[in-house]
């Protein structure tokens, strides 16, 4: 069988690799992690790790520790300097599937003209549990597979778990399998040698990673980060290329986004192992807001809980369809700033959708019926996946927050449930909330609500205005709680944050 010329002309020697894509199942594609990076997107890498990399000459070793079709590989080669079959020579790259490779030695002829890689420059190995290529490039570039380690199909062996441990002590057990390629690229490029590799942008914010951040703060910390300003993978994840250089003390960062790649800007930040979700946040437009440091926080006032899986399925049997309910069931979806929805919205819960979710005390698992008891108090209510942070007050106690719903119990000197309501339906909080978690939620656009963040949140130190927000929040007035509580925080000037906060809310901004 031959190949159509007019295909061949126009895909050349990336051709091999979108038939290999095409020839793998939607399911295995998603076990295993395997996306074909395009064309273009590997070009776009290539850019943003040439704005800090050495320049390329007739001496730049290129390697791709997870080569799929060769594309990273095809991408080095249409730059590097050189006769283009001595440059195949300077090209390294392996995969744990042998067709992979394969087609990456395809490839790479049919750009040479027929110049085949060299022996042991393409392998099939698991670049996580060995460094196959026999130098130290001067440029690793990929797109490892994204194995999220938390739940389903993609989660490693405890064989493979422990591996990542010995290699790398410290680092926790459920870090995605794309952030532990980046580890070991670290180790193999050449010192003073660029690391480029698309990641999830979970990457940046997730506590599973911060072992992983802490090691590369100390390697070769972050010098540019590239921002998918689409989802260009059929993965359901929002992608990031972190570029990194070996033994460099980058005292700022590149950010760059879209394909081909463009320059948004430099971002000067003291970068810290907790979270670089600020990178994030700057590239995405986030206002960087700044309070006073060192004063008190809402974890002095109130205590802040999360419910987690056992709470969840401890209610599966204690929930039934009951507009006269006393105790009612509260979801994320059923809280919108300073609005209780519940019996207006319709919610899901366990799989199935309710109208009225109401609690059958008697039929809560014992397991959690402590944990139950405790949260019929007065408190506030927060969501999460949210656009903003949005939060009801429960003043009867009678409301069940579902996991993921936090609950916000008064536990201080506060003076009022309001108050708290205000603090959280404010621009600075959301704002602060958003650049540290950038990349933690299930999609770019939303900030995953955590009961730590929530506690580090600051009180403001205008008593007079936040009593007047606590006024407004009492009011159900969203928009004059937000402005009254930027006043709170000595930040009234700043209409450019209430802007941006104002533009995320749900619904009218009338």
């Amino acid at each position: 069988m031959s190949a159509d010329p007019a295909v061949l002309a126009r895909w050349g020697p990336w051709l091999p690799g979108f038939v290999r894509e095409a020839m793998i199942g939607a399911g295995e594609r998603h076990r295993f992690g395997v996306h074909h990076t395009a064309p273009g997107l590997a070009a776009a890498v290539l850019a943003v790790a040439h704005s800090v990399a050495e320049p390329l000459d007739d001496q730049t070793t290129v390697a791709d520790p997870a080569v799929g079709g060769g594309a990273f590989l095809l991408a080095a080669a249409q730059q590097l300097p050189g006769a283009r079959a001595e440059i195949v020579g300077r090209l390294f790259g392996c995969d744990i599937d042998p067709v992979a490779v394969a087609v990456s030695r395809v490839a790479l002829a049919l750009w040479s003209g027929g110049v085949a890689a060299p022996r042991g420059h393409l392998v099939a190995a698991d670049f996580l549990d060995e460094d196959p290529f026999p130098v130290a490039p001067d440029l690793v570039l990929g797109n490892p597979p994204f194995l999220a380690q938390l739940r389903g199909d993609t989660v490693r062996s405890g064989e493979g778990r422990a591996r990542i441990g010995e290699r790398w002590p410290g680092v926790g057990r459920y870090v995605d399998g794309a952030t532990a390629f980046l580890l070991a690229s670290v180790d193999a490029v050449a010192p003073g040698g660029t690391v480029a590799l698309i990641q999830p942008d979970s990457v940046l914010s997730a506590l599973d990673a911060r072992p992983a951040r802490s090691r590369l703060m100390s390697a070769a910390p972050p010098a540019a980060i590239w921002v998918d300003d689409r989802r260009r993978f059929e993965a359901d994840v929002d992608t990031i290329a972190v570029v990194c250089r070996r033994g460099s003390d980058a005292s700022s960062v590149g950010l760059w986004s879209g394909v081909p790649a463009q320059l948004d800007g430099h971002h000067t930040v003291h970068l810290v192992a907790d979270s670089w979700a600020p990178l994030l946040a700057a590239q995405r437009g986030v206002p960087s807001v700044t309070v006073q440091p060192g004063g008190p926080c809402l974890g002095d006032v109130a205590r802040v809980t999360a419910g987690f899986r056992d709470q969840f399925y401890g209610l599966r049997d204690a929930v039934s369809d009951d507009c006269d309910a006393r105790v009612r069931l509260i979801t994320s979806g059923l809280i919108d700033p300073l609005v209780n929805r519940w019996g207006r919205t319709p919610c899901r819960f366990d799989k199935r959708r309710w109208t009225h979710p109401g609690v059958d005390l008697q039929r809560v698992s014992p397991t959690i019926t402590g944990w139950v008891t405790d949260r019929l108090r007065p408190k506030v209510l927060v969501a999460s996946q949210t656009r903003v942070i949005e939060a009801i007050v429960d003043l009867d106690g009678t409301l069940v927050p579902c996991t993921p719903v936090i609950a916000v119990e008064p536990a201080g000197d506060v003076p009022s449930l309001w108050h708290l309501a205000a603090l959280l339906t404010c621009p600075v909080a959301t704002a602060q909330l958003v650049e540290g978690a950038t990349g933690s939620a299930l999609s770019a656009d939303a900030i995953r609500v955590s009961a730590s963040r929530l506690s580090a949140l600051p009180l403001p130190q205008d008593l007079t205005a936040w009593d007047a927000a606590a006024s407004r929040a009492e009011a159900g007035d969203v928009l004059a709680t937000g402005e009254l509580m930027l006043a709170a925080h000595g930040l009234s000037h700043r209409n450019d944050v209430f802007q941006w906060w104002r533009d995320r809310l749900p619904g009218p901004k009338g």
